[in-house]
């Protein structure tokens, strides 16, 4: 039995941690806001984006016919893994590719909206998180009724990243009369339509801001309706599962550097005579960390080729990312404890890795939301291991 990775992918992590050293890893220190993780100066932004696409690593997740580097998941997680180990440009690595307009959407709309958010043109957003339904896809309250000239969208929308410069965002909506999953419908709404506003940012702990939407009487054409109406549930939640693995990458990528900076500080660190890393206390986080970074590790690989096989992964997916969020918090806390003061400081990134991790619980589906997907999906008879 090979565990090893596959040698394009190795390839493929080798490129990544390169242009990661090389291009990003400089910038850290240089950013003019230091509370944003995801940014670079826009004089950085063009040149990276070119580097990035001259090797391959832009539009990781879109299809290869559609302009992207068409990876599949293991090799997605691992340039996701060398990317987040960094803190500077982190943006540049968020694809915003969206599926359900590759799924759904007419050829027209394709190439209005799709194509261009591939090239760097212009993005979109994507919109169906709301002030009482953020971690329950099937609640949400947001209503789309059919009317003369179209569809008329009312309802509010909240944490929604890169709202205010986005060009267009895939609202989802119910229509009249449905409850829970059925009904479920996605819309196309430029900005600038009349009745749609982007009424408050969010700031958030790790720095990178979200946004509140309205919907008042907002009239969207006939033909910005995505697929048939009452298909949004499916194609919605489906986006979720690589979403999850990836995001578990990311949580692997902050706690791999936050466990190097451990080890060499305790080297490093000499307290009465002795290196810190001599001390039983410092030597079991090390220990703890590095035996739950290996397992999680493993299991992100195995998650990772096995749905690349095709197989149905949604209690593993939740499992993975579970862990992941949880392993890594704990990894980037006891690296912030073994610093001491310099830790909580801004000479260092960890205090920024520190607000970067701690949401990880929380998106994607909230550590206590797994935990009641993973037991629910066992008892009904689905296979988890």
């Amino acid at each position: 039995m090979d565990f090893t990775l596959p040698e394009e992918t190795r390839m493929i992590k080798e490129t990544a941690r390169q242009v990661v050293e090389k291009h990003f890893m400089p910038l850290e220190h240089s950013l003019p806001d230091r509370e944003s993780t995801y940014e670079v100066p826009a004089q950085d932004h063009q040149r990276l984006s070119t580097e990035l696409k001259s090797l391959g690593l832009w539009a990781l997740d879109v299809p290869e016919e559609l302009g992207g580097a068409g990876l599949g998941i293991l090799d997605h997680c691992v340039v996701m893994e060398e990317a987040w180990r960094c803190t500077a440009g982190r943006r540049l690595w968020v694809s915003l590719f969206f599926p359900v307009l590759h799924q759904l959407g007419t050829e027209a709309q394709v190439q209005r909206y799709l194509q261009p958010s591939i090239s760097g043109d212009i993005h979109g957003a994507s919109a169906f998180s709301e002030p009482g339904a953020a971690g329950d896809l099937a609640g949400i309250s947001t209503t789309a009724e059919k009317v003369d000239g179209g569809w008329l969208l009312n309802g509010t929308k909240c944490w929604i990243t890169y709202a205010d410069t986005a060009a267009y965002c895939l609202v989802l909506a119910r229509l009249p009369g449905t409850r829970r999953k059925d009904g479920m419908t996605w819309f196309i709404v430029e900005a600038g339509t009349p009745g749609f506003t982007v009424t408050r940012r969010q700031q958030m702990l790790h720095g990178h801001p979200t946004f509140e939407l309205s919907l008042a009487d907002c009239l969207v054409p006939e033909d910005a309706i995505l697929g048939e109406p009452g298909n949004g549930f499916a194609s919605g939640s489906s986006a979720l599962f690589r979403g999850r693995m990836t995001v578990s990458a990311r949580a692997l990528g902050m706690a791999e550097r936050c466990m190097e900076m451990m080890v060499n500080y305790a080297n490093e660190r000499h307290t009465f005579g002795k290196p810190i890393g001599s001390r039983q206390a410092i030597q079991w986080m090390i220990a703890d960390s590095a035996m739950e970074l290996n397992h999680l590790r493993g299991l992100l690989t195995r998650t990772a080729w096995e749905a690349d096989q095709g197989r149905s992964m949604r209690t593993q997916t939740a499992m993975l990312k579970l862990q992941a969020s949880e392993i890594a918090g704990r990894v980037v806390d006891r690296a912030v404890q073994v610093h001491g003061a310099a830790g909580l400081s801004t000479d260092l990134v960890l205090e920024r890795i520190y607000r970067d991790v701690r949401p990880m619980r929380i998106y994607e589906g909230t550590s206590e939301a797994m935990r009641s997907l993973i037991a629910n999906n066992i008892l009904a008879g689905e296979s988890w291991h």
